[in-house]
């Protein structure tokens, strides 16, 4: 199987002001219906959330979290309780959820897949003959594991045909605004995670913005192309729902969120809401976002969430 990119055609071009969008005042009341909290009860120790992000996807009554200092991955059920961790005998560098029965882990060497439902290893894809440096993994169809990685300053798409046991690396073309690039600079790719809605498959670019989507025939196109009128922003997550993207950023040293209604096409930012919290991104899964940090930091989220007896890690789940 060969990767192609497909970079010319029709694209959603979306024009958002982000300095007038993050002066405009926006209420918790027009970000979500309702909040609470999950606490997940792990048994051991782990350092997660401490140093920033935690790496995160959901299933049907499972959430995946990555421990990159132990090179394992937590499971717990929607209730919080602990259920096992997967391990590898190498680094994990990401993961991915497919069709709510697959868990695909992404490591230097292989993609090792796990059956969701009892958390047993089913496949091992061995990655032969690479130089790349692999990023991260989403899995387009039965067939098809796309891959995201970089060399020699420039960003790779790549895939693994399962059928064939063959992972296939294409330098990304360069997209029409860089005309002194033949390729995409690797700085693009540094955030790029894979994310789902419905039975689309799409990941994102670090600068532009730009939001890729993955066809079953081996494409990759520009679903949604934003212009931010020149403003110098960091894109750290994207996830959407059939109305709206979400789209995390860092500006000027501080993480703020766009809001884009796809319909209306209209648009808020937010740094802090009304409230005076934050509203961070996670995984969005069936209408919910679902978001994971130590329960020291839930008041910057929840002003509103009482002190308790918690500790470690919980999962704020908003009702979007």
């Amino acid at each position: 199987m060969a990767v192609c990119s497909c970079w010319q055609g029709d694209s959603n071009q979306l024009k958002v002001d982000v300095p007038k969008a993050l002066e405009r005042p926006v209420s918790s009341k027009d970000l979500y219906s309702k909040a609470d909290v999950i606490p997940l009860h792990y048994p051991g120790e782990t350092s997660l959330g401490q140093e920033g992000r935690v790496l995160l996807d959901v299933a049907t009554d499972r959430f995946f979290l990555l421990d990159k200092e132990k090179d394992e991955i937590l499971v717990f059920d929607w209730n919080g309780t602990f259920l096992t961790c997967l391990k590898t005998d190498g680094p994990i560098i990401d993961f991915y959820v497919y069709q709510d029965r697959l868990l695909e882990v992404l490591t230097e060497k292989a993609i090792l897949e796990y059956v969701i439902e009892d958390c047993s290893l089913s496949e091992v894809y061995t990655i032969q003959d690479n130089d790349i440096t692999l990023k991260c993994l989403g899995r387009v169809d039965d067939d098809t594991i796309s891959i995201i990685g970089f060399q020699n300053g420039d960003a790779y798409d790549c895939g693994y045909n399962i059928g064939k046991k063959r992972f296939s690396p294409v330098a990304r073309p360069a997209p029409d605004y860089l005309v002194s690039h033949r390729y995409t600079p690797a700085s693009e790719v540094r955030n790029s995670r894979f994310f789902r809605c419905d039975d689309s498959v799409y990941s994102f670019q670090s600068h532009s913005g730009e939001i890729d989507g993955y066809t079953k025939d081996d494409f990759i196109w520009p679903a949604y192309v934003f212009d931010f009128g020149g403003c110098d922003l960091s894109v750290t997550n994207v996830q959407k729902t059939s109305e709206r993207i979400y789209l995390a950023f860092e500006l000027e040293g501080a993480d703020n969120v766009l809001v884009y209604d796809l319909d209306r096409k209209s648009y808020k930012a937010v740094r802090q809401t009304k409230e005076g919290a934050a509203f961070p991104i996670g995984i969005i899964y069936a209408g919910i976002n679902y978001y994971c940090c130590p329960f020291s930091l839930v008041n910057r989220y929840l002003p509103s969430e009482q002190g308790s007896e918690i500790n470690g890690l919980v999962i704020i789940r908003y009702s979007l």
